[in-house]
């Protein structure tokens, strides 16, 4: 039924044949063969074996071994983590097969996990954003700026993180810190929840979601260069957590919509000094759409599934870009940062008039002043904070 070789149980325990896997290679289906009989897994070990060579497969066999101990742990009680073969090659691969690397990375992600009770906490604000209530979800919903847009072609969503129109440290002050890291970690959890169903839906191993990070200043939303200086010491400490604990999340990151200076400053001076993993997963694109549709031509079943703002410079097309995000009101939790119940107010939409900019509005925006400057700056710390670590960088804001 597991569609396996009929291999009689080994005497030794799977524990043993792990950590014999390195010395005799023929030993990997015997080994998964005792993985299925000890109640692991069997079809994600089966989908994961697949896309592996052996040597590779050996240090995950390995890995696992080393973290069997954990399946006790508290963090594991809703969710068996050490049990699940794409996990644990998530971390594997972050710290480039270094196993002594990734069972202390593994074991610290759990030991967070437990502390900072991110099971409990998810569910509970999930549950508060279905029901629309508080004064703070519903307008968390309402400034949000991180949007699922259609599957690629692996059949995950694509991330849409409009950087742009966000007002991060608006949404600080209202609502505070810990519910801003919480709505990050709620994405997280989600983004691998669709990367584990694809997997299982099609029985490949899926290598993380495809992002789209739009960082184009389209006049609609003021002070973007203060606003991405003020994001940037949130973000690198939300970006600390992230890529601890959520590795391998991003398998492409489109940065679409920088100016020329970025984009340069990107290709002679960043770019060379990150590793070449990072390198290969960050892909800057330039103001105008025709720098990006043939690359996200491969990545998606058809361009015509994206928003129109994707594909096209029309006016008319970044008239209509969502999500708005927009400043966020100094007052609006109004006390006890937004927790209290609230009726939502349905929101009024702007008048067409200042929608659409003007055709040469955005692309100069993009490569003068201090707008490129802060481009520069915030991107550069991005790619650093994730070459840093030796993981991709993840959804930020």
């Amino acid at each position: 039924k597991l569609g396996l070789p009929p291999y009689p149980r080994p005497a030794m325990s799977w524990l043993r044949c792990c950590y014999a896997c390195d010395e005799a290679p023929g030993s990997l289906d015997a080994t998964l063969t005792a993985l299925v009989s000890e109640g692991e897994e069997a079809l994600e070990w089966q989908i994961v074996q697949k896309s592996l060579d052996s040597a590779e497969f050996s240090k995950l066999l390995q890995l696992r071994g080393r973290l069997c101990d954990c399946d006790e742990h508290p963090a594991c009680e809703e969710q068996k983590l050490s049990r699940q073969p794409q996990t644990l090659l998530r971390f594997l691969r972050a710290r480039t097969s270094d196993l002594r690397k990734a069972e202390t990375m593994f074991r610290a992600m759990l030991d967070w996990r437990q502390s900072f009770g991110v099971d409990e906490k998810i569910s509970s604000w999930r549950k508060e954003l279905g029901q629309q209530r508080t004064q703070r979800s519903i307008q968390m919903r309402r400034f949000e700026t991180d949007v699922d847009l259609c599957q690629d072609r692996h059949g995950v969503p694509i991330r849409l993180i409009r950087t742009s129109v966000a007002d991060v440290p608006g949404l600080v002050r209202e609502f505070g810190k810990e519910i801003v890291l919480i709505d990050t970690l709620l994405r997280m959890e989600e983004a691998h929840q669709h990367i584990r169903r694809a997997m299982f839906e099609r029985e490949e191993l899926v290598c993380g979601q495809l992002q789209i990070i739009d960082m184009g200043d389209y006049g609609r939303v003021p002070n973007l260069a203060s606003r991405l200086w003020s994001s940037l010491k949130l973000a690198a400490e939300i970006s600390q957590i992230t890529d601890a604990n959520y590795p391998e999340t991003v398998r492409k990151a489109f940065i679409i919509r920088l100016g020329s200076c970025t984009s340069m400053t990107w290709r002679y001076c960043i770019q060379p000094l990150l590793p070449e993993r990072t390198q290969a997963k960050l892909i800057p694109c330039g103001p105008k759409a025709s720098s990006w549709q043939q690359h996200l031509a491969e990545e998606v079943p058809s361009l015509a599934a994206l928003p129109a703002f994707l594909r096209s410079d029309a006016p008319e097309a970044l008239a209509v870009a969502a999500p708005q995000g927009g400043m966020v009101p100094k007052g609006l939790a109004q006390g006890q940062q937004g927790c209290w119940e609230a009726r939502p107010k349905p929101r009024v939409p702007r008048a067409a008039s200042g929608l659409a900019p003007r055709r040469h509005t955005l692309h100069r925006s993009l490569s003068e002043g201090w707008c490129a400057k802060m481009q520069v700056i915030f991107f550069s710390a991005i790619a650093f904070a994730a070459g840093a670590l030796a993981v991709e960088p993840v959804s930020l804001l």
